[in-house]
């Protein structure tokens, strides 16, 4: 009668595991099917993404860097206006006319400043140039300070050279000789004190790239005119520092947009590409393995007994066997204690049902663990 019962037992035990086993054979075919699709789709990002990175590189331009040498020259005429006196006849001296002046006759001196700038290749540049005079008188010997002044003589211009390869900048100033040397000398007859006083002309030229990413080396400059003062002044020297030197314009790379409609498309097929990306994660999550509440159940026993439990992968003839159910692992435990027996573990259905048992004689001590019950738990606590 028992055996009758146990092969009935054991028959819809048998009955109840076939569904569970074609559940997991459907699975697998689902699996192969959006494996297929993943696949479809994955090439698809490839091919969409790579067109939208070709378009890109496409639709942008590249200026490369680039080292353009230029060249800065200067110089600076004079002329000294004399007052009306019974040794010359001109209205002024240019330079080279004589190698002394005599400061008494001169009335004022007009300086004109030349400056050119040439590249080797056309480019876009901005000036900016003022003219500054700064009047010294130091001690006799010129190394100690008594009183410094500046004169902003030209307020700063400025000036651009468009695609071009030169610039030439003119300009001419007159400087009140009178006016300065008279303030040098009141200063040495108010102390009585004996001074060198000098009046320093500037012309400062400053250049700019008028692109962002270019860099102009040494991109200022300067001219000088120095006209010396004197109480008396019988002769005067006029002695100038001009620019002549050469350096570079360093253009750095550079990247621009070049074609507005390749860049559109650009975007909207790396858009997409990235759509399908997140497509592809969500089909490859919903075909991963997900662990229910029984597989951390098992999982944790397995883990926690690893040293009593043996897996098997064929089940024990239930047949002619007297099955005693247990309903709890740690009464299959005291069982173990008891006995002395391996427990065995065998999957009768991936992440929905297993056995542990001991098997003693002919008695088969079982416990079945099925994921539907902890469906049931659930359901319950809901």
């Amino acid at each position: 009668m028992a055996n009758s019962k146990t092969k009935s037992a054991v028959a819809k035990n048998t009955t109840k595991d076939k569904p569970k086993v074609v559940s997991e054979e459907s699975k697998n075919k689902k699996k192969v099917n959006i494996g297929g699709k993943v696949v479809f789709y994955v090439l698809l990002f490839l091919v969409l993404l790579v067109a939208g990175i070709v378009l890109l590189k496409n639709s942008l331009s590249y200026d490369e860097s680039e080292v353009v040498k230029y060249t800065e020259k200067s110089d600076i005429e004079y002329k000294v206006y004399l007052f009306d006196n019974d040794f010359y006849d001109k209205e002024y001296l240019e330079k080279g006319d004589v190698n002394l002046y005599v400061a008494n006759l001169i009335k004022k001196i007009e300086l004109d400043f030349k400056y050119m700038f040439e590249t080797e290749a056309k480019e876009n540049l901005n000036f900016t140039y003022s003219i500054v005079g700064k009047l010294s008188i130091t001690n006799a010997d010129g190394t100690k300070s008594y009183y410094k002044k500046s004169y902003v003589l030209l307020d700063e211009k400025k000036v651009s050279m468009e695609n071009k390869d030169y610039q030439i900048i003119n300009e001419v100033i007159d400087i009140d000789y009178v006016y300065y040397n008279s303030l040098a000398n009141r200063f040495k007859n108010s102390y009585g004190i004996d001074t060198v006083s000098t009046l320093t002309v500037y012309m400062l030229v400053d250049k700019t790239s008028g692109v962002e990413n270019d860099i102009v080396k040494d991109s200022n400059n300067t001219m000088n005119f120095v006209i010396p003062l004197s109480e008396k002044a019988v002769d005067i020297s006029l002695d100038y520092k001009a620019i002549n030197e050469a350096s570079t314009i360093v253009k750095a790379e550079s990247v621009a947009i070049g074609n507005v409609v390749y860049l559109g498309a650009a975007i909207v097929l790396v858009i997409i590409s990235l759509i399908i990306l997140i497509k592809i994660m969500r089909m490859l999550y919903s075909t991963a393995p997900k662990k229910n509440n029984y597989d951390k159940y098992v999982n944790k026993i397995l883990r926690e007994y690893d040293r009593l439990i043996a897996e098997t992968g064929t089940l024990l003839s239930f047949e002619n066997k007297q099955i005693i159910t247990i309903n709890k692992f740690t009464e299959l435990l005291d069982i173990h204690d008891n006995l002395q027996l391996p427990i065995m573990y065998y999957v009768i259905a991936k992440h929905q049902k297993c056995y542990f048992y001991i098997a003693h004689n002919e008695t088969i001590y079982l416990l079945t663990i099925n994921a539907d019950d902890f469906d049931k738990e659930k359901a319950k606590g809901d």
